[in-house]
């Protein structure tokens, strides 16, 4: 549901590029619209900066990077993925006229982080203080996705540069994007044993009509509780970022 809300946030945001671009024809000429590469914990982005006067600009921003990496949480080993998706509309404030500037905005928000954890009956999952084993005929699965905020985040931030009525621009900034907090959502899939009774019993994760299942299910809420806890933090995500670019 993230992703197609984004989606529309973006279509959104890309039609008012498209827009602006073309009501700002004439003022290419009067050296009003800059274009800019950036690099920041958003990702790598390209911005569409207008200059409205020497106190204001609005900006459009697009950022995107994915990042493979492994991860462990409550003794559960992930292959997990990181995917930075924001696109933002920007207002900047100059108080002095110069190049320092106060920002304010909103952006989409699509930032996630996904990991799965599969094993094929050699070590075991700490889930909810319970050890579980897979069984190697139908290995054990433990998808984990997160949501990094929720789909529109507001922006405040503090930068230099980009006061340039013309030529080369250059920027420095950092800002907070106010995300929300965390969603997270973990599966499972596939065969388990757990030692239960004295023995160890093998059961299939997805018949819910079996306890041990219902004991896995509330043990995976007790997960993602964890999980949530953990990166609650990223409610308030930082952001610093460099760019550089030409206003025509």
């Amino acid at each position: 549901m993230q992703k197609v809300r984004a989606n529309i946030y973006s279509t959104g945001l890309m039609i008012t590029l498209v827009s602006l671009t073309c009501l700002s024809a004439t003022a290419v000429a009067d050296n009003e619209l800059g274009l800019s590469l950036k690099g920041s914990t958003l990702g790598a982005g390209i911005e569409l900066d207008y200059r409205i006067n020497n106190r204001f600009n609005v900006r459009l921003q697009a950022n995107g990077y994915n990042y493979d990496d492994d991860f462990e949480e409550d003794d559960i080993s992930y292959v997990g993925e990181l995917e930075l998706s924001t696109q933002g509309l920007l207002l900047d404030w100059r108080p002095f006229a110069g190049n320092f500037r106060v920002t304010g905005g909103i952006y989409s928000n699509a930032n996630q982080l996904t990991g799965t954890a599969t094993d094929a009956g050699e070590q075991s999952y700490d889930i909810g203080n319970v050890e579980y084993f897979s069984n190697p005929d139908n290995p054990l699965r433990v998808d984990a996705n997160v949501d990094l905020g929720k789909s529109s985040a507001g922006y405040l931030g503090l930068g230099w540069g980009n006061a340039m009525p013309s030529g080369w621009m250059f920027s420095v900034e950092v800002g907070v994007l106010l995300a929300g907090e965390p969603q997270v959502q973990i599966d499972a899939s596939g065969s388990a044993q757990v030692y239960a009774n004295g023995s160890y019993q093998v059961f299939d994760v997805s018949d819910t009509s079996n306890p041990l299942v219902q004991e896995l299910n509330e043990n995976i809420r007790a997960e993602e509780q964890n999980l949530a806890d953990d990166i609650s933090g990223f409610k308030a995500y930082p952001v610093i970022a460099l760019g550089v670019g030409y206003r025509f």
